[in-house]
């Protein structure tokens, strides 16, 4: 009796064994399955920018993206991959040579491009990948990214979907998944369906696994307004929100720049919706993704003095990246400020200093990135095409320019500006953009 109750238990055993090395075995066959394809799909990104605008840097480098339309062409990355400033583009898929690309769309917003390739590199292009946009990942699913981390060429790398956070700029996917230099814009794929759930974008310094990628859900709302024809850029929401204790989730506006005869938003409204698109919105992320291609004449819920009550108003588009044009002269590239810092009451200027060459005339005489331009010649200059026309006069006729530059570095008594005067010779002065220089 006792021996053969022990066969059972040994039967028993043997079965669950099997079965055990069975689902590993599946899993593994699966997560092979995935980054073998995700192989085809994924490529490697080379851009070169010599003309840095904002927080861009002057250099190479090299990130990841992804096929999302096989007919256009189109490759999914991050903006921070191929610049938001005028970059040279190459892509290379596995086990090919490097092609020219170019900038179909970079949002302003979201860390999201959508760049292009020739005819010939499509006929190359794999399958298309499944995009999750429906859904955000579950807590616990686990994922793969796909790269070239610190130039280890398609590599792939597994994890899980710590949490969901809008901590940051944006709302992000949080993983443990590894995502380092060079995996910036590659796909984060679950590995149970194989769909793409997310970019991989960033990671927090000093920390091994906490990573974060934009979630497909946002992402793939721009990619069907592009291939509708439509503008997928973000609503133009000069509104600063208050910072909610334990990252609770609410928008209550703390200070709105927004033209009033426009849209009546004021301070201490809290948004909740937007009617006839999404009951709820949590973050800023929610809000834009409810508002892309519905610009215009829009409607909002919000919570005004304790009452629940409907606004309308015109919301316009935020300028798009790639018509960013700035005025590059001596080693000094200064470009407009966005339009709503001039409606504040701490109103720095309306032309700035986005970029000093090293080593040039600009550099000689210490003028410094982010220096808001205050004066030429004692007068004021309110836009880029004026201040141009001054700069070719003074460039034509080989006369030097007095400027007058302010910074931020008060202390508040009298002024929070401190001021710098310089005279300056005007020296190869050109045009910069996107569409000029690389874009």
């Amino acid at each position: 009796m006792i021996s053969e109750t022990k066969m059972k238990l040994n039967l028993i055993g043997i079965i669950a064994s099997f079965l055990l090395i069975s689902v590993i075995s599946a899993h593994a066959e699966n997560d092979e399955d995935v980054f073998s394809k995700a192989q085809h799909y994924t490529v490697q990104i080379r851009k070169a920018v010599t003309i840095p605008f904002g927080n861009d840097k002057k250099g190479t480098a090299f990130g990841a993206g992804f096929v999302v339309d096989t007919q256009r062409g189109w490759i999914m990355t991050n903006a921070h991959v191929v610049s938001r400033s005028p970059a040279r583009l190459e892509v290379a898929f596995f086990g090919r040579k490097f092609v020219p690309a170019k900038k179909v769309y970079v949002d302003p917003f979201l860390d999201l491009a959508i760049i292009s390739i020739n005819e010939e590199m499509q006929k190359a292009t794999a399958a298309l990948p499944e995009l999750e946009c429906t859904n955000l990942p579950g807590v616990g699913r686990t994922v793969g990214t796909f790269g070239h981390p610190n130039g280890l060429k398609f590599t792939g790398t597994r994890g899980i979907i710590s949490g969901h956070t809008a901590k940051y700029e944006s709302e992000m996917l949080q993983t443990d998944a590894p995502i380092n230099p060079g995996n910036s814009g590659g796909p984060l794929i679950s590995l149970s369906s194989g769909r793409i759930v997310g970019i991989n974008t960033s990671s927090m310094n000093d920390s091994q696994n906490s990573n974060f990628a934009v979630p497909m859900q946002y992402a793939c709302r721009v990619l069907d307004l592009l291939r509708e024809g439509k503008d997928p850029s973000p609503p133009d929401l000069p509104l600063a929100f208050f910072k909610a204790p334990n990252e609770q989730m609410q928008l209550r506006i703390a200070r709105s720049l927004i033209d009033p005869a426009k849209f009546d938003i004021r301070a201490g409204d809290e948004i909740v919706g937007v009617p006839g698109v999404v009951e709820s919105v949590e973050n800023e992320t929610q809000l834009i993704h409810a508002l892309r291609g519905r610009l215009g004449n829009v409607a909002l819920r919000i919570k005004r003095e304790g009452q629940e009550l409907v606004i309308n108003g015109k919301l316009e588009p935020v300028k798009k990246v790639n018509d960013k044009t700035c005025i590059m002269f001596s080693g000094i590239l200064l470009c407009e400020t966005p339009s709503y810092m001039g409606r504040d009451d701490f109103n720095p200027g309306k032309i700035a200093v986005y970029f000093v060459e090293a080593g040039s005339l600009g550099d000689f005489n210490e003028i410094e990135k982010m220096d808001m331009l205050n004066s030429v010649n004692g007068k004021k200059i309110e836009t880029l095409d004026a201040f141009y026309s001054v700069l070719k006069t003074s460039q034509e006729e080989k006369k030097p320019i007095n400027f007058v530059f302010r910074d931020t570095g008060g202390k508040g008594a009298p002024s929070y500006f401190t001021y710098t005067e310089r005279t300056l010779p005007v020296e190869n002065l050109t045009w910069v953009s996107n569409e000029k220089n690389g874009g």
